[in-house]
């Protein structure tokens, strides 16, 4: 387990040590509302994961529960395929068609509403590329063989992170930018295509209708999760845009997009646990012990340097203006990332026995409090207030997920 989630973790650090500079550039070329816009669009990317109806995971489960039977693989697989590509295609129509709307409801500056509605509909391109990505790299996350998943991921992530600020550099727009993107995420989905096709043979786009409605069992509740999900991730700096203006929503953003990078460590973890749970079940508690002791620690080590030298990062980062406006904010954050850190292995073993509808439910009641505190921090406090606000959300979060747990599946 442990040599698994180093070789995960690998597949996202990398790519996230190289984009952390590469946003470094982008935020001194575009400026700040350019760049506060072009983070968001990555949350609009991160709420696409709703139009994959939750079959990524009921993949990733299948496949680690029914390792050895290859015709059944070939089915999931290839019927998933085939669901998250029209799926996807819904996606994109419907960001293509609402661009206006949304660059509406950001509250852009007049200068930047026409070149913001030209990247959202290039970002509409991205959605059905990244949903089948997402489903062929499933396949190798679900045999669990990190070491090929590790070396791809790299490979992709360097391409998503390089590509925009290429394009920048050419042109210094959002559209440019997103240009980028496209091309990146086009890049990805081949990368992750012929690994799973060398697997499968002609299994990749085989469609069986009753694969698809034994997927949709798990998923189903899966896809109410990457509804919430989102909401609860990236609905903060939409408020923020809404309410104070996208000028404001990238100190916000900057010092949330760290934590959002530093999560490649507990997401490492989870990718490598949720099959491993699968595969064994009730069997898995002292992996669970380990994985709950493993994420504090070095969660908190991890924190701490950041969380001490907070101004100085932010400066050297993006420049003077975001280490005097964000500091206390990624200080904020830090602690709720510590949460979330530790609420991946209660999530994970929950999922890992079926209980999919359990995390749902769990998403569902957290939403609507959450966005009145949201809103009701935001109003008084403003940055600081949504960064109290998500840290107390996952606060939360972790004690229900553990309760849950322990009732459902027992162990530490």
């Amino acid at each position: 387990m442990i040599t698994n989630t180093l070789w995960n973790a690998m597949g996202l650090v990398v790519p996230s040590l190289v984009a952390i500079p590469a946003m470094a550039v982008m935020a001194r070329i575009l400026g700040v509302e350019k760049f506060g816009i072009f983070m968001l669009t990555f949350s609009v990317l991160g709420y696409a994961g709703v139009f994959d109806g939750g079959l990524t995971r009921a993949v990733i489960r299948s496949i680690a529960m029914h390792d050895d039977d290859e015709k059944l693989n070939r089915e999931v697989v290839g019927t998933a395929s085939y669901a998250v590509l029209a799926m996807g295609l819904v996606g994109a129509l419907l960001v293509h068609f609402g661009a206006r709307p949304i660059a509406d409801l950001l509250n852009v500056s007049p200068a930047v509403l026409a070149d913001t509605v030209a990247a959202l509909e290039l970002l509409a391109l991205v959605i059905p590329l990244y949903l089948l990505s997402l489903v062929w790299f499933a396949y190798l996350e679900g045999k669990q063989r990190f070491v090929k998943l590790s070396v791809l991921k790299t490979i992709t992530g360097l391409v998503v992170a390089l590509l925009p600020v290429a394009a920048v550099l050419v042109r210094p727009t959002l559209t440019a930018a997103l240009a980028g993107l496209l091309i990146a995420r086009a890049v990805t989905m081949v990368v992750a295509y012929f690994p799973c096709r060398a697997g499968l043979a002609a299994g990749v786009f085989h469609f069986q209708g009753a694969t698809l409605r034994d997927l949709w069992r798990f998923g189903g509740w899966i896809t109410v999760s990457n509804i919430a999900s989102p909401i609860l991730a990236y609905m903060d700096r939409f408020i923020l845009s809404h309410l104070l203006g996208a000028g404001r929503v990238a100190f916000y953003a900057a010092p949330s997009e760290v934590v959002v990078r530093m999560s490649v460590i507990p997401g490492a973890a989870s990718r490598t646990i949720f099959p491993l749970f699968s595969k064994l079940q009730g069997a898995a508690a002292g992996e669970a012990r380990i994985a709950y002791r493993g994420l504090f620690v070095v969660c908190t080590l991890i924190a701490i340097p950041i969380f001490v030298f907070a101004e100085w990062i932010l400066t050297m980062w993006l420049g003077a203006p975001y280490g005097d406006e964000s500091a206390g904010i990624l200080r904020i954050l830090l602690v709720g990332f510590i949460f979330n850190a530790v609420a991946q292995v209660p999530y994970s073993r929950i999922q890992a026995h079926g209980h999919s509808r359990v995390t749902a439910l769990v998403h569902l009641f957290e939403l609507l409090p959450y966005l009145a505190v949201l809103a009701l921090l935001v109003r008084e406090y403003g940055l600081i207030g949504a960064a109290f606000a998500w840290t107390l959300r996952v606060g939360v979060d972790l004690v229900a997920l553990q309760i849950l747990s322990r009732r459902l599946v027992g162990g530490p």
